[in-house]
């Protein structure tokens, strides 16, 4: 065999098997729970991702400062709404190691909780094809809300409150 052969055969193998042994990346998760008050939040982030999205930072933060940076919330008219994060522990989800963080929304006087703009770029600000799935925990069975992947960072939300 010529090595003009070789180097086809040695290109032709990567490009079929390359994807099989690529690693896939885990995605973020945003699961809300729409309260009469308030909108409750599972944030999950892969530590891994992480890792990636603040490697270029100058200082390192506690994630809940971090957290707070780059996810919020507001009404579809552009009115913020406050934004907590109650607690954040360690996780394993779907075999990978996670940040997760318990947060609240909480819109201003007289918008609804079902009727909001999720904006999230907590790793899609700097590892462009990280996907951030948004689900709904309001059903016995969660539902798909959207997904933002770089450049989108902002989902319109329209769902009905639990009583």
């Amino acid at each position: 065999m010529n090595s003009r052969a070789a180097w086809l055969l040695a290109l032709l193998c990567v490009a079929r098997c390359g994807p099989a042994l690529a690693h896939s990346a885990p995605n973020s998760f945003v699961k809300l729970s729409f309260l009469a008050q308030s909108v409750r939040a599972e944030v999950l982030v892969p530590e891994s991702e992480l890792a990636y999205a603040t490697a270029a930072e100058r200082a390192s933060e506690p994630f809940a400062a971090y957290l707070l940076r780059h996810l919020s919330a507001e009404t579809p008219q552009g009115a913020a709404w406050k934004v907590d994060v109650r607690s954040f522990s360690h996780t394993t989800y779907l075999e990978h190691a996670y940040l997760s963080a318990q947060v609240e929304f909480t819109p201003p006087a007289g918008a609804p909780t079902g009727a909001f703009v999720l904006l999230d770029d907590a790793v899609t600000h700097e590892v462009r094809n990280h996907l951030v799935v948004v689900l709904a925990r309001d059903a016995a069975k969660p539902a798909l809300l959207g997904a933002l992947q770089y450049p989108a960072r902002r989902l319109t939300i329209q769902r009905p409150v639990q009583k």
